[in-house]
């Protein structure tokens, strides 16, 4: 089984725009460029910012427990459903969580899903 794996890495905004600068410069030569799953953060700060205790945590639960709900999510990391809410949003928006609603009577449900096995923390020195 292949281990699903997103890179995390922590480097200067300089580093970050001179990666962007050689895929721009192959695409223009048309070479064949390796699509990359993850984020890069300027700092140790911003990571740490990004990544909180509770944000961790519930990327935990959802790939480990794997809950039908967020409400059920909620109920397991003993967290109030509008910050379980407001942090699977976030991870949603930067591609580490997909949901998928379920139609249950008088709605839906929205089951989080964490697709990957590793999360890989990066610091260039």
């Amino acid at each position: 089984m292949k281990v699903k794996d997103i890179k995390v890495e922590i480097k200067p905004l300089s580093e970050v725009l001179g990666d962007a600068a050689r895929v721009m410069s192959a695409a223009r030569k048309g070479e064949h460029i390796k699509p990359k799953k993850g984020m890069s953060f300027g700092d140790v700060e911003s990571f740490r910012q990004f990544f909180t205790p509770k944000r961790i945590e519930l990327l935990q639960v959802i790939k480990h427990k794997q809950p039908e709900s967020i409400y059920e999510l909620a109920k397991l990391t003993g967290r109030e459903f509008k910050s379980v809410v407001t942090d699977m949003k976030i991870l949603e928006k930067y591609g580490l969580i997909d949901t998928k609603k379920t139609p249950i009577k008088g709605g839906y449900k929205i089951r989080p899903i964490f697709d990957y096995d590793k999360l890989s923390v990066d610091i260039a020195m």
